[in-house]
């Protein structure tokens, strides 16, 4: 066990963890050799193991609204509208911010102008949910319903709650993506 501990206190120093650098005993870098190559595969191994793990750490990777297929667009795209309408109205505000933020989608929907067409005729929401079959497109479907929102209004808040429930996303799921959109949800009673 002690060679064990030998082994990774000389890795700690390699990496520059085992040091006491505020009593002036730091060790000088020594010239790796031959005989060193074995500590430097472990040392950058472990390095890399824990960058790893942190990054694991600091939470799921974020759900990007790219590389979808046209259909995925246009729907994403119609679900963003008739959040932003949940309060029965679009104000000239509320429009530019929903233009900026499906802006890339509009791209993929292979229509020009079809944010304007989905403003025009908003689908009503039991027609959207129809064709959100997986739990990835319900992701999705939500995330581009929060890039569309007042995160603050209480209509919004409450059709939010709905979509959630109606989406059927789980806990894990929603803390994620509140957090990733900078949403704090009130609770509904």
């Amino acid at each position: 066990m002690s060679a064990l501990n030998d082994v990774l206190a000389a890795v700690a120093r390699r990496l520059g963890l085992g040091a006491d650098r505020s009593s002036g005993d730091v060790e000088p870098a020594a010239e790796p050799g031959l005989g060193d190559a074995p500590l430097d595969v472990l040392a950058s191994k472990l390095a890399y193991s824990h960058l790893r793990n942190r990054q694991q750490l600091l939470g799921p990777p974020p759900t990007t609204l790219g590389h979808l297929d046209q259909n995925q667009a246009e729907l994403l795209i119609r679900a963003a509208v008739a959040a932003a309408m949940a309060d029965g109205h679009l104000d000239d505000n509320e429009e530019r911010m929903l233009r900026s933020a499906l802006s890339t989608l509009e791209s993929q929907a292979g229509e020009p102008g079809f944010i304007t067409a989905a403003i025009k005729r908003p689908l009503p929401l039991e027609v959207l949910l129809r064709d959100v079959r997986d739990p990835h497109l319900a992701s999705l479907v939500y995330a581009a319903s929060l890039l569309a929102i007042d995160k603050h209004g209480d209509i919004n808040r409450a059709y939010m709650h709905y979509l959630a429930t109606r989406l059927r996303l789980p806990p894990a799921v929603l803390e994620r993506l509140h957090s990733q959109y900078g949403y704090a949800p009130a609770s509904v009673p």
